[in-house]
Parts: structure tokens; C-alpha cells; sequence
């Protein structure tokens, strides 16, 4: 193994130890251990766009709920049906169930590695159930920057008299304080500190020296991130 694939492989697990706390090292397992299930993708025809986020299969490690992990297995997140599909040994496309995260990386072109991290069994909330993905933009003993990402079929404007329909992308994040609550929030540095009360303090703070307007997704995470700091 590469020392590239070694230390992406590492920061996934520690990744995972920080989002759930474990204290012992996973162990690995195979890709007969992961839980999946057949899956029906709705038909849709003469819809543009695509339900996915990724045209090709990534291979990532799958992280389970009983301190297992699955490395190299080919994924690809379904963002239309909000669920992980897994690409078996044999080429079936099943959906992945019962999983606590998938992470991957990918190689930009600026030859950096960008690390991708999605999770469930988080609290229900807007109608998201525990078993709803989401994206895990920045995690930490103290607070976890989520992002739910959702489509919809909508009527896109054309120019002529045809009618056109096409899959259009919503994200909406979400601030988890670890073994307590999880809260919606905009982005916007009041919303932020009403969803860490007991962070206001500190917000402030980190927002102040660091020149943070957090009206981006970017700065939240650099918040996040220093508010997990110890």
C-alpha cells in the first residue's frame, strides 16, 4: 500500500474515533459482514439531472456499528432517495443499510486530497429520520457540521412552448451537539451561537480573530473546527 492510500486510510479512522468517540481500534471485516438491501430507483424519464452525487464509483472504507470496517468497497451516494449504494462482488447495486459512515478521498487537481465523510443514525428532525445520510462536513467532542442534501423534480423555464422538468439540488445544514441535540441553522453567526449556547463565548471569539463573517459554508466549517479544538 502506497503511503498516499496509508495515510488517507488513517485519517479515515481517525475521522470515525472522533465523530463517535470510540476508544478501542476497529477491526476489519469483509464485504459478506455489510448489511444491504435491494433497492428500487424511481424511473425519470425526460427529467434532466442526475439522482447522484458522483457519476463513477468511488471506493471508500464503510465504517459499521459494531466497530468494524470494510475498506475498498465501491460506492455511490444516491442524493434523490437519500441512501449509499454499495457495488457488490458480483456487480449488483444494493443499498447499504445499518452502516455509521462511509469516507473516501479524492486527489484534486492541485494534487491535495479532499476527504469525504457521510454518516447516519443522528436524532430525527424536519422529517429526517435516524436513519437519514448526511454529509459530515467537520466533526468533534464538541459540535458536528452536517449537511442534508435533497432533490426534487421541478418545472424548469424554457424558452419555447415545451415544458422541460429537471432534478434540482437543495442543502441544508445542521449543528449536532454530541449525546444531545440536533439543530437547523443558516448561515449566519446569531443562528450559529442560538445553536451552541453554551459556545456563544467562544464563537464570538474564534469569529473575531479569525475575521469569520460565516455566511459561508467554508468559514462555518473553520468554526466548527476550532471549536472542537481543545
Amino acid at each position: 500500500m502506497s503511503k498516499g492510500l496509508l495515510f488517507g486510510f488513517g485519517f479515515a479512522l481517525m475521522a470515525v474515533s472522533s465523530l463517535f468517540g470510540q476508544a478501542s481500534p476497529e477491526t476489519e471485516a469483509t464485504i459478506d459482514d455489510l448489511k444491504v438491501s435491494p433497492m428500487r430507483i424511481p424511473a425519470l424519464q425526460e427529467v434532466s439531472g442526475s439522482p447522484f452525487m458522483t457519476t463513477e464509483y468511488k471506493n471508500a472504507t464503510i465504517h459499521l456499528k459494531d466497530n468494524k470496517y470494510v475498506a475498498d468497497i465501491p460506492v455511490k451516494f444516491n442524493i434523490y432517495n437519500n441512501f449509499m449504494m454499495v457495488k457488490m462482488d458480483d456487480g449488483q447495486e444494493l443499498k447499504l443499510d445499518n452502516f455509521k459512515s462511509v469516507t473516501w478521498d479524492e486527489k484534486a487537481d492541485d494534487g491535495t486530497l479532499k476527504h469525504y465523510e457521510f454518516a447516519m443514525g443522528y436524532p430525527e428532525i424536519d422529517k429526517h429520520s435516524d436513519r437519514a445520510v448526511y454529509q459530515v462536513l467537520s466533526a468533534g467532542p464538541n459540535a458536528h457540521l452536517l449537511k442534508y442534501i435533497s432533490q426534487k423534480v421541478e418545472d424548469a423555464n424554457t424558452l419555447g412552448d415545451y415544458s422541460r422538468r429537471e432534478l434540482v439540488k437543495s442543502e441544508q445544514l445542521y449543528l449536532y451537539i454530541p449525546g444531545k441535540d440536533i439543530k437547523r441553522i443558516k448561515a449566519s453567526k446569531k443562528d450559529i451561537a442560538e445553536a451552541l449556547p453554551a459556545l456563544a463565548s467562544k464563537i464570538e471569539e474564534i469569529a473575531a480573530s479569525n475575521n469569520l463573517k460565516l455566511k459561508s459554508e467554508s468559514e462555518i466549517v473553520t468554526l466548527v473546527e476550532a471549536l472542537n479544538k481543545p
